[in-house]
């Protein structure tokens, strides 16, 4: 039986216009009140998660969002956090000198702020963060040694600048960092050996959960370790063939209420 579900939100709980359908909320605040906890599992950082809870509007305290891909896992309660992993003080050093001579924006995430290291926010930089609610700011390196914890970093440009920044620096960066293309703008790097399944796994485990009563539901290369941890891994219809490939089943789109209908199928129906 499910007990704990694992939603990403991008391309996945929200619709391609970046809303939750009405069957999508019903289906989370059913298995809310089945007594299953409801887990935001995503790349996106505080300030991109609490609108998405403050408009579901869960009445229990079964809710956690594990967020910034894996780093940090807050309690939707009262947002406190549980958990997390950060960059290290020599991490943010090497960060420093490597943003001096790449072209990407790198940006740099603490509990609420989108940070840009350096420079001024460009345009992309601006959308990016005002897509997650929140605006860009600029610190030095000084200020974000005095920001720590910094849980993520993200560089971000055109798609083809992504390839090119990818393409030379990706066999470096993964020996120190976890490193994802996320999707076609962003290249991210988290604290080596973290990503989503390490965030739910944790919490799984703090809530006495084990993998097999977990569902996680998802649709990009983010994803796949926590599909891959799940006791149940639901790839999305709109998810590439090699997420469905890994996954123990497939649910339908993003626009046609997936989320909600592995929920119905998969948790719902088996509830006593």
């Amino acid at each position: 039986m499910i007990q704990l579900i694992a939603i990403d939100l991008d391309g996945t709980l929200l619709s391609p216009d970046k809303t939750i359908s009405p069957a999508n909320k019903q289906a989370l605040l059913d298995a809310e009140a089945a007594g299953v906890h409801v887990v935001i599992c995503t790349g996106r950082p505080l300030s991109g998660v609490r609108p998405i809870f403050e408009e579901i509007g869960f009445k229990s305290d079964h809710s956690y969002s594990v967020i910034n891909n894996g780093c940090t896992t807050v309690k939707s309660l009262d947002w406190s956090v549980i958990t997390y992993a950060a960059f290290s003080e020599d991490d943010l050093l090497y960060l420093d000198l490597l943003s001096k001579k790449i072209h990407p924006q790198l940006s740099l995430f603490d509990l609420n702020r989108y940070i840009i290291l350096n420079q001024e926010p460009n345009e992309m930089s601006k959308l990016d963060a005002s897509a997650v609610h929140t605006e860009p700011v600029r610190l030095s390196l000084k200020e974000v040694l005095e920001s720590q914890p910094i849980f993520q970093g993200m560089f971000i440009d055109s798609k083809d600048e992504v390839d090119r920044f990818q393409e030379q620096y990706e066999s470096v960066l993964a020996k120190r960092f976890h490193t994802i293309r996320s999707q076609p703008i962003l290249f991210e790097i988290l604290p080596k050996d973290v990503n989503k399944a390490t965030g739910l796994k944790a919490l799984a485990e703090r809530l006495g959960i084990p993998t097999e009563n977990v569902m996680a539901i998802g649709d990009e290369n983010n994803d796949i370790e926590m599909i891959q941890y799940a006791g149940l891994g639901v790839a999305m219809g709109n998810a590439a063939n090699h997420i469905k490939e890994l996954a123990d089943v497939t649910t339908t789109t993003n626009a046609e209420d997936g989320v909600a209908t592995a929920i119905r199928r998969y948790v719902l129906t088996n509830q006593n």
